[in-house]
């Protein structure tokens, strides 16, 4: 299944974002809106705050992050990626959490890479994966080059269709003769 988003958030990036701990790449994707959450990720968020009812400023925090943030369905196709998944990996002998293979199977079948900071998650056949909570901010989508050069791919727009329109703006700017200021009287 193909949708509008190149990044799935799991549980901990959206934990760090709602508490203002994501660094600025992590953010950034959010702003750019190219980012999406599992509701497998709802769920484990409201479930968070649940087990809080004290937490008050934190449920409303969440609320409103979830008011902006899209929010993937669980759909049958979404199923049969899970089944798939889960029976690939017990075949192999790779464990993982409910709730994170849930997640992962979501990603997989939306073909969304997974920002997580959970290393467990590297090891899913077929995962895309980028952990939000290494030091360097270029190694995440928020880099700025690599947003436009995804978002250009995304459209069929590949790096030699952009060299050739440069080329061809510098050419047109060449032929221009700028204008003289007038000058004071």
């Amino acid at each position: 299944m193909k949708n509008d988003f190149l990044y799935m958030l799991d549980t901990n990036a959206v934990s760090n974002l709602i508490r203002g701990q994501g660094n600025t790449a992590l953010q950034a994707l959010v702003i750019e809106r190219d980012a999406c959450i599992s509701v497998i990720t709802e769920a484990e968020i409201r479930f968070g705050v649940k087990r809080k009812p004290q937490a008050t400023r934190l449920a409303k925090a969440v609320g409103v992050f979830l008011l902006d943030m899209p929010c993937l369905p669980w759909t049958s196709a979404t199923a049969q990626t899970y089944a798939d998944l889960r029976t690939r990996m017990e075949v192999q002998g790779i464990g993982l959490s409910a709730m994170d293979l849930l997640i992962a199977a979501h990603a997989i079948a939306e073909d969304c890479t997974l920002i997580s900071a959970d290393g467990a998650f590297t090891k899913v056949p077929g995962l895309r994966v980028l952990d939000w909570s290494a030091n360097d901010d270029s190694t995440l989508p928020g880099n700025p080059a690599r947003l436009v050069r995804e978002r250009l791919a995304r459209e069929g727009i590949s790096p030699s269709d952009v060299a050739d329109a440069v080329a061809e703006v510098r050419a047109s700017a060449k032929q221009v003769k700028p204008k003289k200021p007038a000058k004071p009287e």
